[in-house]
């Protein structure tokens, strides 16, 4: 999978530019589950600036070889209320798009607007499956993440988060 630092545009950001029809380059066919209860539970934890002794902070390398310092996870996600993989008409990508719950979204969103410039890594199974910055506030509950995604790429990720 492409490393997700060197592709993103618009991680973990509201973009309200998605489709849920219309054509694609490689595939039309749009992937959504309802209500997931998430096979391994995905933390949300804030990257440190600089490496800890804190026995809370954990050190998990990237998929393209980053090592990075995580505090304790802010928010512990374990269902959530939809995960779809659309197609961004704009500029052609494919977006995942989780919605959390009414309570989690709420924490992400109050967590979101006193972090903005900040990385929050997104991790399952002890890997760090993404760790983009905070471009925004997210308000809702509802995390985008935009990247230059092949269609089978959005794909792989959401399985991957969704335990499938």
């Amino acid at each position: 999978m492409r490393s997700f630092f060197v592709c993103v545009l618009a991680a973990l950001m509201l973009a309200g530019c998605t489709s849920r029809t219309g054509g694609a380059p490689e595939s039309t066919e749009e992937s959504r589950a309802e209500s997931v209860d998430l096979a391994v539970p995905i933390e949300l934890r804030p990257v440190l600036e600089t490496e800890s002794t804190d026995p809370t902070v954990i050190v998990l390398p990237t998929d393209d070889g980053e090592r990075l310092t995580l505090a304790e996870p802010m928010l512990t996600i374990r269902r959530l209320d939809s995960a779809e993989v659309t197609l961004e008409e704009t500029v052609g990508n494919w977006v995942l798009t989780l919605d959390l719950d009414d309570a989690d979204g709420k924490a992400f969103g109050d967590w979101t607007a006193d972090h903005i410039g900040e990385r929050l890594a997104m991790v399952a199974d002890e890997q760090v499956l993404m760790a983009p910055a905070i471009q925004s506030a997210i308000p809702g509950g509802e995390i985008q993440i935009s990247a230059r995604y092949t269609r089978d790429e959005a794909q792989a990720l959401l399985d991957k988060i969704t335990g499938r």
